[in-house]
C-alpha cells in the first residue's frame, strides 16, 4: 500500500513525493520529508529530538549541530502552517522533542 496520509487540509503521497496544502503542491527537501514522514507515522506521540537526527541524518556523519533540525522545523512549518509560529500542526515538546498533533 501506499505511504499516505490525509485531511481536510493537507494531503500527502510519501512515495510519489506529493505534499500538498489544501490543494496547493508544496516541494519539501529530502530532510524536509523525512522528518514529516516520522511524525506523521508517529501522529499524536513525541518523538525525540535525538531520534529524528538519528533518522534523518542517516549518512554516518559524525555529529549533526541540533540547531539543523531546529532549521529543518522551522522550514516545514513555514510551508505547512497558516501561522508558523503558533503551530497547530507540528508542535515542539519543550525538551523532548515535536510531535504531530492529532486534529
Amino acid at each position: 500500500p501506499e505511504a499516505r496520509w490525509e485531511s481536510e487540509r493537507y494531503r500527502f503521497l510519501f512515495d510519489r513525493m506529493e505534499y500538498l496544502v489544501e490543494g496547493t503542491s508544496v516541494e519539501l527537501s529530502k530532510n524536509e520529508q523525512k522528518l514529516l514522514r516520522i511524525l506523521v507515522e508517529n501522529e499524536g506521540r513525541i518523538v525525540k529530538r535525538e531520534t529524528l537526527i538519528d533518522r534523518i541524518w542517516t549518512d554516518g556523519a559524525e555529529y549533526v549541530d541540533e540547531n539543523a533540525l531546529s532549521v529543518t522545523v522551522k522550514r516545514l512549518r513555514d510551508k505547512l502552517e497558516d501561522t508558523p509560529s503558533k503551530p497547530q500542526y507540528l508542535k515542539t515538546v519543550y525538551g523532548v522533542g515535536y510531535t504531530w498533533a492529532v486534529v
